[in-house]
């Protein structure tokens, strides 16, 4: 029988397994024979840094066969006792595809529980596969999947660590969605944790699914752990997860399963997520950390390196550069740690740098602020392993700089902003609002403003606590900094419940407002009690001391618009724009009002209800 035939064939498997196991085992080793199993690669997304961050291989069967699905696939090999079997070769041809196509992020491989317990498994079958292919070994991680429960503890644990110990990351796959989730997190400690899909499906408008991911979230962070949600589908979902905090997602809403690995995302963002703008500090690109460094080609022996780091003893890393495109850089610990081991240098010397080089080192434009780079270093997601990063001019690699001297350089620029941060959000105080408020008019351009007021914040405060309204005020600036995220915006905090968001042009407010009405009525329910929520507000005591009922906390938004050259002063700016707010407020809540600058003494000319004009 051929290949053609026995896949039509196999598209006809429609009986229970039990009753043609044979048949069926002799299926499976046809498939294992001409090694008919395809892998699929999907993205991971880093949300901080708004790229893909790695691939996860997804096999499938056959076309046209009832074994095409992967969890059909899996389930006839475990039943014919083939489950190690297909398991590796799903492994194996997964990382022979992945270093054919030259992907150049992390590749996550899937292995059951079952198959690394199984009596067949031998040590060290992935390790040469992966010199075979010559894909590096810290470019892997090991995602396991869990088919069945997990009986011998000890026995899987000892299994998982014999990757670790090798280099290898390790990730959980599915947590709420298996059999042994919290026990196998906790027993394992692994490096990532994958979040089941069905608890981010629709966590955009539930509740109960936002406070498990806080939950989680929280659990995580005591274990050191990376949270990955599955399941990302809608850009309302994507949002919900990001304000919780959740660095890492994959779905279709990115890009389904495909053969072809991409980088390239259904859904775009900027070039670079715009971050809320600090007063100027007279921010400054990063040619003056520049150090002109040669780099080696990735095809370069590790002798050669080693040699190169021999003969300079004040060469810590070495950037690999292809063309120039940077490719990963090598540094002198690493590289001497292992050629200081046992047979260091016999099972290395005669391989190219690639196989022992840092595949993923910090790379950044020569234009990117020295804050943002900062930013990128300091936000606990990049696995650093030495103290420099690779600057790039277009794309090409341009030379390197070091940790010291940027922190050198960024602690000059904090100092002259931290006295003015507003501790509870981070954002700029007044007097950084107040000089970037000049600065826009001295610029002479079109701008907005929009006021940002909660309705009965105090009575909230006093009812329930200051430290639930410090949490509801934490809350907001995370709002405020997702709905600005797409536009040049500053944003800063007046004090209390008000913040001030600066646009740097006069039509992207619409938008904004909208996005932080829309977040806030979502979130803010989870800050009452049930009873609460039932009748709408709270009975709780006024100023005068009489009992009153307080609605539910909503926002005012009052909006300035400042066409180009027409205010001088920024005084009468904040005048305005507080009018504009007080205007919000005299509707009821859940609006924004609108007056532009040279229609100070009229009525606003606009009004949006609930975010609906």
């Amino acid at each position: 029988m051929n290949i053609e035939s026995n896949v039509l064939y196999l598209s006809g498997l429609e009986k229970p397994f039990e009753n043609r196991a044979l048949t069926l085992k002799n299926e499976l080793q046809f498939i294992f024979d001409h090694h008919l199993v395809t892998p699929l690669f999907q993205p991971i997304v880093d949300l901080k840094n708004r790229r893909v961050f790695a691939h996860e291989a997804l096999i499938r069967g056959p076309d046209n066969s009832a074994l095409h699905h992967p969890l059909k696939l899996f389930e006839a090999a475990d039943q014919c006792g083939m489950l190690f079997e297909m398991d590796w070769l799903a492994r194996s041809v997964a990382i022979n595809e992945f270093q054919h196509q030259q992907a150049d992020d992390f590749l996550f491989i899937n292995v059951t529980v079952n198959s690394l317990m199984t009596e067949n498994h031998r040590q060290g079958m992935t390790l040469d596969c992966l010199e075979n292919s010559g894909l590096p070994l810290n470019r892997v991680v090991i995602e396991i999947t869990e088919l069945q429960p997990v009986h011998n503890f000890k026995l899987f644990i000892d299994s998982v660590n014999h990757y670790r110990q090798m280099g290898f990351k390790v990730a959980l796959d599915d947590l709420g969605g298996g059999y042994n989730g919290l026990r196998l997190w906790s027993e394992l400690r692994p490096d990532f944790v994958k979040i089941d899909k069905h608890f981010i499906t629709g966590i955009s408008q539930d509740t109960e699914k936002r406070h498990f991911l806080q939950t989680i979230k929280v659990l995580a962070e005591g274990l050191d752990t990376q949270l990955i949600a599955e399941g990302i589908e809608t850009l309302e979902d994507l949002k919900a997860v990001e304000q919780i905090g959740i660095n890492f997602v994959q779905g279709y809403f990115f890009r389904r399963p495909e053969k072809i690995i991409s980088d390239q995302l259904y859904y775009q963002w900027q070039d670079h997520p715009i971050q809320p703008k600090q007063a100027k500090m007279n921010l400054t690109d990063l040619s003056t950390l520049l150090l002109t460094l040669e780099s080696v080609e990735s095809s370069t022996s590790v002798k050669y390196v080693a040699n190169l780091f021999l003969n300079q003893q004040e060469l810590d890393f070495i950037p690999i550069v292809n063309k120039g495109k940077v490719q990963g850089m090598i540094w002198r610990r690493e590289l001497m740690d292992k050629l200081a081991r046992r047979y260091g240098q016999e099972l290395h010397h005669r391989k190219s740098i690639a196989y022992l080089m840092d595949p993923a080192p910090i790379i950044v434009e020569v234009t990117t602020p020295v804050e943002n780079l900062s930013r990128q270093i300091t936000d606990g997601n990049h696995h650093q392993n030495g103290d420099a990063f690779i600057i790039t001019q277009n794309g090409n690699y341009l030379g390197c700089g070091r940790f010291i001297d940027l922190l050198r350089l960024i602690t000059d620029l904090k100092v002259q902003n931290a006295q003015y941060a507003n501790p509870l959000s981070g954002l700029p105080g007044n007097v950084p609002i107040q000089r970037y408020l000049q600065e826009q008019l001295d610029l002479r351009q079109g701008f907005s403003v929009i006021y940002v007021d909660a309705d009965h914040f105090k009575p909230y405060n006093d009812f329930y606590s200051y430290d639930q309204g410090d949490e509801i005020i934490k809350q907001l600036s995370q709002i405020l900094r997702i709905a600005c995220e797409k536009t040049q915006s500053f944003i800063g905090h007046i004090g209390g419940d008000d913040f001030m968001i600066i646009i740097e042009n006069t039509e992207d407010y619409q938008e904004i407002c909208q996005s932080i009405l829309n977040q806030f009525n979502q979130v803010i329910r989870d800050f009452y009690h049930p009873e609460d929520l039932e009748q709408g507000g709270i009975m709780t005591t006024n100023r005068q001391g009489h009992a009153e009922f307080f609605p539910m906390m909503s926002l005012s938004l009052g909006v300035l618009v400042v066409p180009p050259g027409l205010v001088a002063h920024k005084q009468k700016i904040a005048g305005l724009a507080t009018k504009a707010k007080k205007q919000a407020k005299q509707a009821g809540g859940n609006t924004w009002s609108v007056i532009k600058a040279e229609q100070d003494n009229l009525p606003a000319i606009q009004n949006s209800k609930n975010g609906v004009k």
